[in-house]
């Protein structure tokens, strides 16, 4: 068993268990408060590195299911979440597809795949830097129309977007004064509107 959730009356217990369970020590294991209530503690515990080797696993088995060569680069993010990176020697253009959606039918896939293992494992998958050079675009035009906002008082609407992007405008203007967001739309894809904030 790769992952394990465990209970115990208190962290410590907790931890000991699953250490037990999993036959590691401390050194060689991680570990994640689930949930604490008086007199119980629930916790994940894992072998260090052991989200990655799964996701990665996972993804590098898609890629040559799909007939592609190449591999998948695993990073942990500082929420807790993985970035995954494909790189492919001449599939990036077919797993990107038109307008990215590939890339994203890719991302729900793989994200269900990763989810039979552990459901808590939050990925962002990614062909060659392409969702990461279109989330930086789309900051940096939230942070724009952000401005033109302010200026003008008048929303400024983006086009539909899958969930995964119009989380990264939401996120770019969380804490931007003088504006708010907010989603307008049927079915996957939805629009994002940037409007002044109500006062």
């Amino acid at each position: 068993m790769a992952i394990l959730v465990v209970e115990g009356k208190d962290m410590e217990e907790a931890i000991s268990r699953g250490l037990e369970k999993l036959g590691l020590n401390r050194d060689d294991a991680e570990w994640q408060v689930l949930s604490e209530e008086e007199g119980k503690v629930k916790v994940k515990i894992f072998r260090k590195g052991e989200p990655q080797r799964i996701i990665k696993e996972v993804v590098e088995g898609f890629i040559q299911k799909f007939g592609a060569e190449g591999s998948a680069e695993v990073i942990k993010r500082d929420d807790g979440s993985f970035y995954v990176n494909i790189i492919t020697k001449d599939s990036d253009g077919v797993l990107i597809g038109k307008g990215g959606k590939n890339l994203e039918a890719l991302q729900h896939l793989l994200a269900r795949m990763v989810h039979r293992h552990d459901k808590s494992l939050e990925v962002v998958i990614d062909v060659s830097g392409y969702r990461a050079k279109k989330e930086h675009t789309l900051r940096a035009r939230a942070l724009a129309f952000a401005e033109e906002v302010k200026r003008t008082g008048r929303e400024v609407f983006f086009e539909p977007l899958p969930p995964s992007l119009r989380r990264v405008i939401h996120l770019a203007l969380q804490d931007k004064e003088g504006v708010r967001t907010y989603t307008i739309g049927e079915g996957e894809l939805k629009k994002v509107v940037i409007a002044p904030s109500r006062r």
